[in-house]
């Protein structure tokens, strides 16, 4: 039986179709097989914006968007020939027009009417515009949840998981049909169920829980690195249905933290050690003591590097096979100071000789000293960096750990080796402030010796001078010998002088190049003053490169002696010395004065007479040109 069978039997079938429609609870129309609506409820004429009545004999089509009627029609036609009923949410995506042209979507079920005039069909017609917006909603958030990077993951109250993203897939490697249905905790290391579990009861509690960096497991058993935020999701009545745990993979912030923790710890250390390189630049500088300087050296490279043991080696002239403990802090090198450490059979010998570090993470095994001096030594991993300076190895740094201690780094060796080099400046330094000193003290030499020259002698000559010339006007006989006396004293003093300033010079001429040419040059001017003239001076062949340097002392001696002797007695107007080399070294000093008979002491000629003769020459005294004056010969071979 009909809908339409079932109402009063007396009324007519368009009575009985309006009561049907009046009585759908959703908007409904009844339509004929052309199409055409016969009627339609209230409901349906303000869904599609009609006034009451005016749907009444126009075309279904009129409600059904213009691109989709030609399509609609050929639907209609087939399903009058074979009309069969239509629930709602049949699956189809229909749409409808309003009068005013609101397109919007719509669900149909429709249902044969048996009434025998004419075939009809009634169509409800539901409004889905609401709910397709909550269905486009939910798809959003499905396709957002599925692209998702992060892991989202949902549960039910006792943790069992009821739904596992992609994104949770590619986290932690298991896929959504092995952790659908099975334990939450699954993911959940041992150590922080604990931690979970109050997570969880403060989200129950409606309490806030912030996200919390923390590891989850991975389906290969490792942990992985996840910031986790948690909340409570509602039932269908409103209540607490279960969790959603939101999961993020933090590895890669953990690994830039970890970098950003490394940069900052080696700027630290960075600045102890500029800090440290900048005291002892400042020590270096500063002229301080040299072991006072090697022992801060050896500190601050343990303080900064952590070493067990740091020692300074160094050589000495005295004993070329060997280095020598110069500075040593820590207990880890088993030496004391001044100990010897052979070059040839010792890590420290190899690295001066060679001027280049060694690094060694087990020091026994690469050392070349013997086993049984290994077997007393507790080192482990060690760095050696030379000490250099402009004239080669200067000394060995060497640093120290003990056995089963961390072996040592790249910034730890160049570290080392920074040190290195400021003690190989340190000592270059120290050596070129010691050729300093010892330039300073010649030059004090050589102006010594010639205000000894210059000022002392002529004092003595003058007084010498003067008492001889009051002696000849003297004739009391005690008094003559007393001042013969005195001249002798004088003489004496003059010869003390002469050999004081004699060894000065030769000091000075040990340590400083000057060519034998400029030294006579500078020996016969000295003597200009007590000559009272400028001697005359020649020079034949090469004097500044055959006279060997150990010959020049003697040579400026003879110069020397003669002219003071020619100042003293000759009392002569001219003087002329000539140093020729050729056949051997011959000095020749010719004066215009007195002539040499008559002196009774000859103690600087002899002296020059024993220098010839150790070298294997000779010397002539004899009278100058014309009978007149001195002629002093000084000859010795050549090597």
């Amino acid at each position: 039986m009909t809908a339409a069978e079932s109402l009063d039997p007396g009324g007519t079938p368009g009575e009985l179709v309006e009561a049907v429609v009046r009585l759908m609870p959703d908007p409904a129309v009844v339509v004929d097989g052309t199409g055409r609506i016969v009627a339609a409820n209230a409901l349906a004429e303000r869904q599609f914006g009609y006034p009451n009545g005016a749907l009444a004999g126009t075309s279904i089509e009129n409600l059904v968007p213009a691109r989709f009627r030609s399509r609609h029609s050929r639907h209609r036609a087939g399903y009058t020939e074979r009309p069969t009923q239509r629930p709602m949410g049949a699956g189809l995506s229909l749409w409808a027009e309003r009068r005013d042209g609101t397109i919007f979507p719509v669900d149909i079920s429709l249902a044969p009417l048996g009434v025998p005039e004419q075939p009809l069909t009634l169509a409800a017609i539901r409004d889905l515009s609401e709910r397709r917006a909550e269905w486009e909603a939910e798809a959003r958030l499905a396709s957002i949840v599925a692209s998702s990077d992060d892991a989202i993951i949902s549960m039910n109250l006792t943790g069992t998981v009821t739904s596992w993203n992609p994104g949770a897939e590619r986290l932690l490697g298991f896929e959504a049909k092995e952790m659908v249905g099975r334990s939450f905790w699954r993911i959940v290391p041992a150590q922080r169920r604990v931690e979970v579990e109050e997570r969880m009861a403060r989200v129950r509690a409606s309490m806030r829980v912030p996200t919390q960096d923390t590891k989850r497991l991975h389906s290969n058993g490792s942990e992985v690195d996840v910031a986790e935020s948690m909340s409570l999701t509602p039932d269908a009545s409103g209540d607490a249905g279960g969790f959603a745990a939101l999961l993020r993979d933090i590895t890669e912030r953990r690994r830039v933290e970890s970098d950003l923790r490394s940069l900052l710890a080696e700027s630290q250390r960075r600045e102890r050690w500029l800090a440290a390189m900048t005291e002892v630049r400042t020590a270096l500088f500063s002229g301080e003591d040299r072991q006072r300087w090697l022992e801060l050296i050896t500190r601050r490279v343990s303080e900064l590097i952590d070493a067990d043991g740091v020692m300074v080696t160094l050589p000495r002239d005295a004993d070329p096979d060997a280095l020598f403990v110069a500075a040593i802090r820590g207990e880890g090198v088993m030496l004391a100071l001044d100990d010897r450490i052979p070059i040839d059979t010792s890590l420290a010998g190899r690295v001066f000789r060679s001027g280049e570090s060694v690094v060694s993470d087990n020091f026994h095994a690469d050392s070349p000293a013997p086993a049984e001096i290994l077997e007393r030594v507790p080192i482990g991993p060690v760095v050696l960096a030379p000490l250099t300076s402009s004239e080669g190895p200067a000394g060995t740094l060497v640093v120290t750990r003990v056995p089963g201690r961390p072996s040592f780094g790249p910034e730890d060796v160049r570290l080392v080796e920074s040190f290195a080099q400021q003690a190989g400046l340190r000592m270059e330094l120290a050596h070129a402030q010691d050729e300093r000193s010892h330039y300073a003290l010649v030059a004090d030499r050589e102006r010594i010796a010639r205000d000894l020259h210059d000022h002392v002698i002529q004092r003595l000559f003058a007084v010498g001078m003067s008492l001889q010339a009051a002696a000849h006007s003297i004739t009391d006989a005690r008094a003559l010998d007393r001042i013969e006396n005195s001249v002798e004293e004088l003489d004496a003093t003059i010869r003390d002088v002469r050999s004081t300033i004699f060894s000065l010079e030769l000091q000075a001429t040990e340590h400083v190049e000057t060519s034998a040419r400029s030294r006579i040059l500078d020996v016969a001017s000295f003597a200009a003053t007590a000559l009272g003239f400028q001697p005359r001076l020649q020079f034949d062949g090469p004097v500044d490169t055959l006279v060997p340097e150990d010959m020049v002392p003697d040579l400026l001696a003879v110069v020397r002696e003669a002219l003071s002797n020619t100042a003293r007695h000759a009392q002569a107007s001219t003087v002329e010395v000539h140093v020729g080399v050729g056949d051997g070294l011959v000095v020749e000093i010719t004066d215009d004065g007195q002539g040499a008979e008559g002196r009774t002491r000859s103690s600087g000629l002899t002296n020059l007479r024993a220098r010839a003769e150790n070298r294997g020459g000779s010397m002539t005294v004899e009278p100058g040109r014309k009978s007149k004056g001195t002629r002093i010969e000084w000859r010795v071979p050549l090597p």
